[in-house]
């Protein structure tokens, strides 16, 4: 499949926070061999065989060359007051019905952004824009007689294991995600200088794309059958319509893997709040560190 440039800015957004994400474990600020201007910004150039070890011992790399990495440096010198005051953007990973959203709102001693991507999703499609690619590509079948998206219509065609539900997942995918990108980009863009933190909350965080805006990801850990109590009674779903959806994202081990941290969410709400709590205040904590020494 031919990658067009917003899939290759994804993957070099995507590899710069990983990139981030490791030199942090890693203090690798301490092996550092040059600075070097690039394309406006400070890039450090870090040369891998002088942190191998620690990299085989938090990595599957068995084996490199003498190649170096070239990344921006988040803490540049050259960088602006109001560089250093933007609030970092934290990805929440979950399986459907693990409560990452009602995590995330019960945390109460933080100014947090949250940005419900699933939400601007719902809303998008009112737009007549999206409604009439909608049209085309789905037919009227998947509206009902207001004029309005039926959306139990349209999930019948796109949710499943046939390659027409495949194909029609794709499509609608192609309709929506540009645009609520747009949207996650332009709230983020427009953040109040006095929040302490943005939360991107999206199903579909990683196969869209969205955790390249991200600087760190949290997994909310919830055990299937809660998932499966929770779904039935707050959505109608049976077990096996969880299933079925679920089916169209990342396993849930996969999310997980690529998570920064894990919070768990099989007792109290009360826990795990405060669990998420101690995470944020811990990543606030170094990301100020980072910027202000």
């Amino acid at each position: 499949m031919e990658r067009t440039p917003q899939d290759v800015e994804n993957c070099v957004k995507t590899w710069l926070r990983q990139v981030y994400r490791l030199t942090s474990a890693l203090s690798w600020p301490h092996n550092l061999q040059s600075v070097v201007a690039l394309g406006g910004f400070q890039c450090a150039t870090i040369h891998l065989s002088a942190v191998l070890p620690r990299i085989q011992s938090l990595t599957r790399i068995r084996e490199t060359s003498s190649f170096t990495i070239q990344f921006p440096l988040l803490s540049s010198g050259s960088s602006t007051s109001a560089d250093r005051a933007k609030p970092p953007i934290i990805g929440i990973l979950g399986g459907i019905g693990s409560g990452k959203s009602s995590v995330v709102r019960h945390v109460s001693d933080l100014n947090l952004l949250i940005i419900d991507a699933d939400k601007i999703g719902h809303d998008l499609l009112l737009s007549s824009d999206i409604k009439a690619q909608i049209r085309t590509s789905f037919g009227a079948a998947v509206f009902d007689d207001r004029g309005a998206v039926d959306r139990s219509g349209l999930a019948e065609i796109v949710f499943g294991s046939s390659s027409e539900q495949h194909e029609a997942l794709k499509q609608l995918e192609q309709i929506l995600h540009p645009a609520i990108r747009r949207e996650i980009q332009t709230q983020i863009g427009t953040v109040s200088r006095d929040v302490d933190a943005v939360i991107l909350d999206a199903a579909l965080l990683l196969e869209a794309g969205w955790d390249a805006e991200c600087n760190w990801l949290i997994f909310v850990e919830t055990p299937v059958e809660i998932r499966e109590q929770r779904v039935i009674r707050n959505r109608g779903w049976s077990a096996e319509e969880l299933a079925r959806r679920e089916a169209t994202q990342l396993m849930i081990s996969a999310k997980r893997d690529q998570a920064d941290f894990i919070v768990d969410n099989s007792g109290s709400m009360g826990d795990a709040a405060a669990g998420m709590s101690q995470i944020l205040t811990s990543l606030l904590s170094a990301d100020s560190d980072n910027k202000f020494n």
